[in-house]
């Protein structure tokens, strides 16, 4: 049964995002024919996540009470309709509000995570976890392709066939997904955030939370800006520059789909969120010597790998330093964070980026590159610290978990 509910929520996970694939190459040019300016753009990509930010532990707090799959429904649902919407937007305050539903709905990456850890051993969580990420590398390669082949037709095409795409996808979820096994202390938890980071070991989980966040805002510095740079720098196309997203969601599916398991019984998930987080920094920080499309490919790559190893450990450090009971939330606290980063990660490089432009070509994108490489230094720094503690694959609140139900 668990092996059938894990290929059910996978599956769940990889259709939704590919809709979300899907919108994100057309939604800056069809905010444009409502006169959206380029700040208003920006404004408008970010609420999505600044919403996430906002929603993810309070769907982690449902799903711990009322259940992993009411709240999968009730996100699959409304991000159909906020697809809908976004297809029928006759203004940009509609295309606004648009966006926020469905970025409130669609904060359900942590209720899904929750739910493998809930069906999964804690030494083999990080492969499992892993896979999520596969499923946004897979995802993040078919969605865009599919959304710029239904563009050429109709620039809404793309928003009503994922509003489609997310109903059919609750339908199936309805059939075909399995509640997974209920705790009995899940209804007496209250929405607490400072009772979370106490149950989950404060100091532990607000590390973990921190280098998150820092991670995900330097990833996100880089590639959002990845296609100016190649533009300019290297006078890519669209098309090249889209094989460069391409190359970079085949490595996440890769490692993250098969190559995480067995790293982490080798190294170990603190070692290797580490070390991912050190390649990032060091492949962000020599960018700006990419005097070559193929030498710039390969910094990517490396950029790509690092991230491939770092999420999803320090997904399986959080979800391991937690009850069964406190999964979602704490899971969501975390991707909350990763929202957060990033809103700041796209903010700071733009206003980075416009410092470059008056510099000459083969310098531009040097600041935002340099500077995220600093910020994921920090980050590694900060994962160093969870190498200092000795878990031996679980922690004191699984024990206790397991204590529980040997007294049942």
């Amino acid at each position: 049964m668990k092996k059938s509910s894990l290929a059910s929520i996978l599956f769940v996970v990889f259709i939704d995002l590919i809709g979300f694939g899907m919108i994100i190459p057309i939604l800056p040019l069809y905010g444009k024919r409502f006169g959206a300016s380029e700040w208003e753009i920006g404004f408008l990509l970010g609420s999505y996540s600044f919403v996430q930010f906002l929603a993810s532990p309070v769907l982690g707090w449902f799903s711990d009470r009322y259940g992993r799959k009411p709240v999968l429904l009730c996100s699959l649902v409304g991000t159909a309709l906020g697809y809908l919407l976004m297809a029928r937007a006759d203004s940009l305050a509609m295309l606004f509000a648009a966006r926020i539903l469905a970025g409130i709905t669609g904060a359900s990456v942590g209720t899904a995570a929750a739910y493998i850890a809930d069906i999964t051993p804690p030494e083999v969580r990080s492969k499992r976890l892993g896979l999520i990420g596969a499923a946004f590398g897979v995802g993040f390669v078919l969605g865009p392709a599919i959304g710029g082949i239904l563009s050429h037709f109709w620039i809404a095409a793309p928003f009503w066939f994922a509003a489609t795409l997310s109903a059919m996808n609750a339908v199936l979820m309805w059939f075909v997904l399995v509640e997974p096994e209920r705790h009995a202390d899940r209804q007496q938890r209250s929405l607490n955030l400072r009772e979370t980071f106490h149950q989950a070991g404060s100091w532990r989980l607000g590390v973990l939370v921190v280098t998150y966040f820092i991670a995900i805002a330097g990833f996100g510095m880089v590639t959002v800006i990845f296609p100016q740079v190649c533009d300019r720098r290297y006078s890519l196309n669209q098309s090249q520059i889209s094989y460069i997203f391409v190359m970079t969601g085949l490595i996440g599916a890769f490692i993250q789909g098969g190559g995480i398991g067995r790293l982490s019984k080798r190294f170990g998930d603190a070692n290797l969120a580490a070390a991912g987080c050190a390649l990032m920094a060091a492949s962000m920080v020599v960018m700006p010597f990419a005097g070559t499309v193929p030498l710039f490919l390969l910094f990517a790559a490396g950029l790509a790998i690092g991230n491939s190893l770092s999420q999803p450990t320090l997904n399986a450090l959080a979800s391991k330093g937690a009850s069964a009971s406190l999964q979602g939330r704490v899971l969501g606290v975390l991707q909350s964070a990763g929202s957060l980063g990033r809103v700041f990660g796209p903010v700071i490089a733009g206003l980075l980026l416009q410092e470059d432009h008056l510099r000459p070509i083969q310098q531009y994108g040097n600041t935002p590159f340099v500077v995220g490489g600093i910020l994921i230094a920090v980050a590694f720094a900060c994962a160093l610290t969870l190498r200092k503690e000795r878990m031996n694959g679980r922690s004191d609140a699984n024990r206790a978990d397991d204590l529980t139900t040997m007294k049942r």
